[in-house]
Order: C-alpha cells, then sequence, then structure tokens
C-alpha cells in the first residue's frame, strides 16, 4: 500500500510537471506567433508602401496635368462604382487620353479603407486599391511640388513639376 501511495504522488507530480512545461510552451508559441503576425503585417504593410513609392513616378512623371478634385467631382467621373469615397478631395492625374484618380476609399469587397486608384483610359475604366490606409489624405499642390500623404499608414510622396506639367488647385 506504501508502494501505491508513493507512486501515484509520483505520478501526479510528474502529470503536474508537464501540465506546467505544456503552459510554458504554449504561451512561448502564442507570443512568437503574435510577433511574427506583427512582423508579417508590417512586411506587407512596407511592401504596399513601396508598391505605392515605385507606383506614382510611372503617372506623375508623364503626366500634362496634375490636379485636386472635390469629392463631388470625383463622384461625378467614377459614376457608379462600387467604391465609396471617404476623403474629401482627390488627386486628379490627366495624361492624353486618359485621366487616374488617386482617393480613400472603401467597398463591399474591401471593407478596410484603402487608397483608390481609378484610371479611365480610352473609355476603359478599372478601380483598384492600392493600400490600406486607415489615416486621412493630404494633398498639396504649390507652383514647384504636389505632395500627397497618408497619415496611417505614414507616407508621404512629393513630385516636382516638370517642364510642359501644368498644376491646378
Amino acid at each position: 500500500m506504501v508502494k501505491q501511495r508513493g507512486l501515484l504522488a509520483e505520478t501526479l507530480v510528474g502529470i503536474a510537471v508537464g501540465v506546467g512545461i505544456v503552459v510554458i510552451l504554449v504561451s512561448l508559441w502564442a507570443s512568437d506567433s503574435s510577433r511574427r503576425a506583427h512582423e508579417i503585417e508590417g512586411m506587407l504593410e512596407r511592401s504596399d508602401l513601396d508598391a505605392a513609392t515605385f507606383y506614382f513616378p510611372l503617372i506623375t512623371v508623364p503626366a500634362h496635368v496634375i490636379s485636386i478634385v472635390s469629392k463631388d467631382q470625383l463622384k461625378q467621373a467614377i459614376g457608379s462604382s462600387q467604391v465609396e469615397p471617404t476623403s474629401s478631395h482627390a488627386l486628379k492625374v490627366t495624361h492624353p487620353f486618359s485621366a487616374t484618380y488617386i482617393y480613400l476609399g472603401f467597398s463591399e469587397r474591401q471593407q478596410k479603407s484603402a487608397l483608390w486608384v481609378y484610371k479611365d483610359r480610352f473609355g476603359n475604366t478599372a478601380n483598384d486599391a492600392l493600400l490600406d490606409a486607415s489615416g486621412t489624405l493630404n494633398l498639396d499642390i504649390s507652383d514647384d511640388v504636389m505632395c500627397l500623404g497618408l497619415t496611417s499608414p505614414q507616407w508621404i510622396y512629393c513630385h516636382n513639376r516638370l517642364p510642359g506639367q501644368t498644376h491646378e488647385y
């Protein structure tokens, strides 16, 4: 009987130690997975910002006119789009036979607010989310420089006006 009590006590202590080790491992795994999720989220955000930084020179350098338009003008231009603009203004970049609008908005498919790009080329239209952005869209145009900025994520892109380009504010 004495041996059985000792064996029972050893078994219970072993189970308690095993449960303690499992709890420690689970907490380490949870904190590590949370850290990895934040790292991945940060890498994706950084990748989106890098893509936007690459994209904007492609549309601003060959532009003829760069202007700021109101939300009403934007809605008139995009028509009955599935994207609902949330910013009070948008950036309009005009090329020969095409126009590109950059604005904040959301859609049924993209519930998070995003920076959207609406393109109208020769009557063919497309509306694409460029990157998630939950803050505000800041646009500033002077005679020499156009700057587009986001508050969340924090990002600014500035374009110096090139010869032949005009800015309308």
